[in-house]
């Protein structure tokens, strides 16, 4: 058994420790019609594995300690998208269950995995709630934002709730409308992210004018992303420690704001990536952030 640091994340910010990322292989390549998956055409498997390697790179460069998901079934074409699955907290972790049945199967390989580190499996979403862990996002130690859309349903967001009602977690629920290109499959990272205590990227079409307010309320500055930067995934972005920031390549209007606002910005290219309809953010299952 191979043995990760005790769990603990309660926050999108602060220096990332240990992570756990899935290089796509062969799975990736299995997919024969990119339609069928909601894909933007068909990544190139070899230059996808680079982009995914300079990832890892760029992380351990930062002293994060990068853990491998492993071999996945040859049908999981979607397995380097770990975030989606789950998300660890208190020592333990929460599956999901994935709302496209052609992702079944995720859910068991991730938790096996975390099983095998030595990290409890808290509870898994099931019956009929659906749950995608990139649709939440910490705002606070003390406060989620989970967004419901077609990926996670009010079932999905009940169970969640009373996992984290355990630890005085808050739930704060927004209704996503959806994002350029959208089928209703849009994760709230997709739309939205802390990359500071008091600053957010968001997408301010995509969510009700509450949730903007709300974050205004909580003293949380907001830098508005344009929609061609959106259609970029610039939102789904990795905070590494409090003064750099992974970024997709491509998105200057975002990285000059965080550049202004004193970010390192890192720019990594994923073009062959996204074709999947992903972005960093969900490259990346942080399993320890200080």
């Amino acid at each position: 058994m191979t043995e990760a640091p005790a769990p603990g994340v309660r926050s999108e910010v602060g220096s990332l420790e240990c992570v756990l990322v899935h290089e796509p292989g062969d799975e990736f390549s299995s997919v024969v019609d990119p339609d069928a998956w909601g894909w933007d055409g068909l990544p190139r498997l070899k230059q996808a594995a680079k982009e995914h390697e300079k990832l890892v790179q760029t992380l351990e460069t930062h002293g994060v300690d990068v853990r491998e998901l492993g071999e996945t079934d040859d049908t999981l074409a979607e397995s380097l998208f770990v975030r989606d699955v789950g998300f660890v907290v208190e020592g333990g972790a929460v599956i999901g269950q994935m709302s496209d049945r052609i992702r079944d199967g995720e859910e068991l390989r991730l938790a096996s995995r975390l099983v095998e580190m030595g990290t409890p499996i808290y509870h898994t979403v099931h019956g009929g709630g659906r749950f995608e862990a990139a649709n939440l996002i910490w705002l606070d130690r003390e406060t989620v934002a989970i967004g419901r859309s077609k990926t996670t349903n009010t079932e999905g967001i009940r169970q969640i709730r009373s996992v984290l009602d355990t630890y005085d977690i808050d739930i704060v629920e927004i209704p996503i409308f959806g994002s350029t290109n959208s089928t209703g499959q849009t994760h709230l990272a997709l739309v939205f992210n802390m990359v500071a205590d008091d600053l957010a990227l968001l997408y301010p079409q995509a969510v009700p004018t509450e949730f903007r307010e709300l974050l205004e309320d909580r003293g949380i500055d907001i830098i508005e992303v344009p929609t061609r930067e959106q259609r970029n995934m610039v939102t789904s972005c990795i905070v590494v420690d409090d003064e750099t920031v992974v970024l997709s390549a491509g998105n200057p209007v975002t990285r000059n704001a965080l550049q202004h606002r004193g970010f390192e910005v890192i720019e990594l290219d994923i073009r062959e990536i996204k074709k999947a309809r992903g972005g960093l953010k969900g490259l990346v299952l942080p399993l320890e952030r200080a």
